[in-house]
């Protein structure tokens, strides 16, 4: 299987759920941060014309493909891999095993809305899950100084992120030497997971954003063929 998805310019790692895991377990060995980011629709759309955003998934350790649009307009169909990340099977499983080894997880958001939104999603899912400190970018005004001391005095294992982009990538290029931790992992929409059926409006928003990536991949090519 090819292990690398070339698109809008640049590489992203390809690997089979059980090879995502392998690798993430490789960064508890290592004592600089590693980045695991996962990718979307949505991101992919703003790095078509962002340099900030193409440097902060280049600057990844891991790639995780979190749209199976992604993998279909590379030209992958393996049902496996669709049904991984259509199903966010990395989050599940990666979440599973940290949670059952007890590590320990700091959590960052965009703002106070973001981070009721996923503590209340953690709370329903992953009940035990040892949680170590939170924090607000928006509240730091951009001095990533207060985050990073909050980050460090807390010492966790990991640190979750659903951190908007360019914010999540501009921060990680400048201050990811300042971070005392084994692993970033940028989530992304881990809220479709939920069972509840999907209203009109968010299948309707789903809809647009999918045109949108089409749309940029294709605009890319032709401008660059």
């Amino acid at each position: 299987m090819v292990k690398k998805i070339r698109m809008l310019g640049m590489e992203m790692d390809h690997f089979t759920l059980r090879e995502e895991i392998v690798q993430s377990e490789l960064f508890y060995h290592k004592q600089e941060l590693n980045i695991i980011r996962t990718v979307s629709i949505d991101m992919l759309s703003l790095a078509a014309d962002s340099q900030i955003i193409r440097g902060g998934i280049a600057q990844a350790d891991l790639i995780v493909v979190g749209d199976s649009e992604i993998l279909t307009e590379a030209g992958i169909y393996s049902a496996q891999r669709i049904r991984e990340a259509s199903e966010h099977g990395f989050m599940r499983a990666f979440l599973k095993d940290r949670i059952r080894a007890q590590s320990s997880f700091f959590l960052v958001a965009q703002d106070e809305q973001d981070l009721e939104r996923l503590m209340e999603f953690l709370k329903k899912k992953y009940e035990n899950m040892i949680i170590v400190g939170t924090c607000v970018l928006d509240a730091c005004t951009q001095n990533y100084d207060r985050m990073i001391n909050e980050i460090n005095a807390a010492a966790p294992d990991i640190i979750l992120s659903v951190l908007t982009s360019p914010q999540e990538d501009a921060l990680l290029m400048q201050e990811k030497a300042k971070i005392s931790a084994r692993i970033w992992y940028s989530m992304s929409r881990y809220d479709q997971t939920s069972t509840k059926k999907m209203s009109f409006l968010c299948w309707f928003q789903q809809l647009i954003h999918k045109g949108r990536f089409k749309n940029a991949v294709h605009s890319y090519e032709e401008r660059n063929e």
